[in-house]
């Protein structure tokens, strides 16, 4: 749990540095946002154990909308819906895929 906690820390941190202004051009942004947004989920998935996969969704999505409505307060930056978007279709994904690979005959997922 500390390493999502972590990673949201340096999520945010990171992306109020002049550096982060267009940093990922179109397409690959949608792509950092998807693998970021992938491993928080990922991170959380073992911090709860498996368990309250909607939690787990729910938290995501609401990071990413505070990390998007934060942009409109950042020089350079700015609000994106595809962000977003992309934000939630890594984390269930994510979750979709984590529960299926515990559903496996004799998955675990190394979780209990």
């Amino acid at each position: 749990m500390l390493g999502a906690v972590i990673f949201v820390a340096l999520l945010f941190w990171g992306g109020s540095q002049p550096v982060a202004v267009g940093l990922f051009k179109p397409p690959f942004d949608k792509l950092a946002h998807f693998a970021a947004f992938g491993v928080l989920g990922l991170l959380l998935w073992v911090g709860f154990r498996g368990r309250w996969p909607l939690l787990i969704i729910m938290l995501v999505g609401c990071v990413g909308a505070l990390d998007e409505w934060r942009q409109a307060f950042l020089p350079g930056r700015a609000v994106s819906f595809g962000d977003f978007a992309m934000d939630v279709t890594a984390v269930v994904v994510v979750v979709g895929v984590m529960n299926a690979l515990v559903k496996l005959p004799g998955g675990r997922g190394g979780l209990k």
